[in-house]
């Protein structure tokens, strides 16, 4: 029944609680933004959790959704800022320390495999006693986010928190991270 619609059709009857409206927007524009996305992440599980993401905030918002351009240039405009902002939010420590330990594998032996592995172990050290020295509710943020992976909106929803709280503790533990590991350079 919704097919016949068009984009911006859709979006008012969205505002109006169709709900059924949501699903042809969500089923027309899903794919088509997961390798948009996929493009600039290399990874299906993320672009998924991009696309999503958008979709839940145009969800959560329906009611006073403003579109002042085309459906379409809405979608691939939020989902563009959601990506940037998931690429900074998430230059993590992991690739921070392989950026470290490939800038100092050309001090060390190939060959020497033993050496390398030492170097990691420290480098592994230092990442956790700089996590242990992060205030309590970075720490959690942190972890959340870089060791169990989760998102942005589902940390804020289990420790009840902002979703911009959660963007501040990760901005607050990276640069405490970067600075600790200085020494790693």
């Amino acid at each position: 029944m919704y097919k016949r619609f068009t984009d911006e059709e859709l979006v008012e009857l969205l505002r109006q609680g169709k709900d059924k409206a949501f699903d042809e927007l969500y089923f027309r524009y899903r794919d088509l933004l997961v390798r948009f996305v996929y493009v600039r992440m290399k990874s299906i599980p993320v672009s998924e959790e991009i696309v999503q993401e958008v979709f839940t905030t145009i969800w959560e918002r329906r009611k006073t959704l403003v579109i002042q351009k085309k459906f379409s240039a809405y979608i691939y405009t939020s989902v563009r800022y959601v990506t940037l902002d998931y690429i900074k939010s998430h230059t993590i420590t992991d690739q921070y320390i392989k950026e470290v330990i490939d800038r100092n594998s050309e001090e060390f032996s190939s060959t020497n495999a033993t050496e390398d592995s030492i170097y990691y172990e420290e480098l592994q050290e230092a990442v956790d006693k700089a996590a242990s020295l992060l205030p309590k509710k970075s720490k959690e943020v942190f972890i959340l986010s870089r060791i169990k992976h989760y998102t942005n909106k589902e940390i804020a929803e289990e420790l009840n928190v902002s979703h911009e709280t959660v963007k501040y503790h990760i901005a607050y533990a990276l640069k405490f991270m970067r600075n600790y590991l200085g020494e790693f350079n």
